[in-house]
């Protein structure tokens, strides 16, 4: 009788193994229809152009350029879309048969979406190499080598934050009466949150408004290019990844309780 003898991934992460194969298969499927997607970025490099030049016109200094395009590019390797997924499946009745995969709901998806956005939030990145080289002198690039690790290091908590997000976004389904309604809060949410994240307007710009680098969408541009351009000592930074792993905890358990009170909804009105 022959049996299966396990390869030495599977050996090292034991059960773990299966979120690891749902990563690995969605970054295959993700490779798929790419050259589409990177010319529906077109949009996004030009906003970000004019916006770099709009602010440069205006005086303003290196800090403040390379805040705005690396920041774009640290935000296009941390985003996600999942507000997009999870909110149709709500409105089409779909989540029911999602809900029969005998896995942790949050977890499966984090790991589908991981494995989809390495490929596709990668060649975002790349798009915003064409704003860099028209503004490559006026963009800081000496960063230290330990800021940039922790820069690198802070990616997955800005994943989270975001995906988070995304997901108290697509959970507000359950509560919209109709399918046009959800459409526009999250439009109308992610409007809101690219000025909140700081990438039309740097957030230390807007004096009296300091209470918005609190909030946990200054993790995913604010805070990591301040690490970037060296604003922080180790104290600010160690504070500031303590705060970026508090609202991830947060933000988790927010949306575990939302998405419980939307299925009880879910099965008031017999879906």
């Amino acid at each position: 009788m022959m049996t299966h003898k396990p390869t030495r991934i599977q050996q090292l992460l034991g059960r773990y193994y299966k979120w690891w194969y749902i990563i690995q298969f969605n970054i295959k499927s993700s490779g798929t229809g790419l050259s589409g997607h990177l010319f529906s970025q077109v949009s996004d490099v030009l906003q970000n152009i004019a916006i770099a030049y709009i602010w440069l016109i205006n005086g303003s200094n290196k800090a403040v350029i390379t805040y705005l395009i690396v920041g774009r590019i640290y935000k296009a390797l941390s985003d996600t879309y999942f507000a997009y997924t999870l909110g149709p499946s709500i409105n089409t009745g779909k989540i029911t048969n999602l809900l029969l995969v005998p896995q942790h709901f949050v977890k499966l998806n984090l790991a589908i979406d991981i494995g989809k956005r390495v490929v596709l939030n990668f060649g975002r990145a790349v798009g915003f190499l064409i704003p860099i080289l028209i503004f490559k002198e006026y963009i800081i690039f000496d960063t230290s080598v330990s800021n940039f690790m922790i820069l690198l290091l802070f990616l997955p908590l800005s994943f989270l934050i975001s995906f988070m997000g995304e997901f108290l976004s697509g959970c507000s389904a359950f509560f919209a009466h109709d399918p046009r309604n959800w459409s526009g809060w999250t439009r109308a949410y992610e409007g809101i949150r690219t000025i909140l994240v700081g990438a039309l307007i740097p957030l230390d710009k807007l004096p009296g408004f300091e209470f918005l680098r609190l909030l946990p969408t200054a993790w995913i541009i604010h805070h990591p290019m301040q690490i970037y351009l060296g604003k922080y000592n180790q104290l600010e930074t160690f504070a500031v990844i303590f705060g970026g792993i508090t609202w991830s905890v947060v933000l988790y358990l927010l949306g575990k309780i939302v998405f419980r009170l939307g299925l009880k909804r879910n099965e008031a009105v017999g879906l």
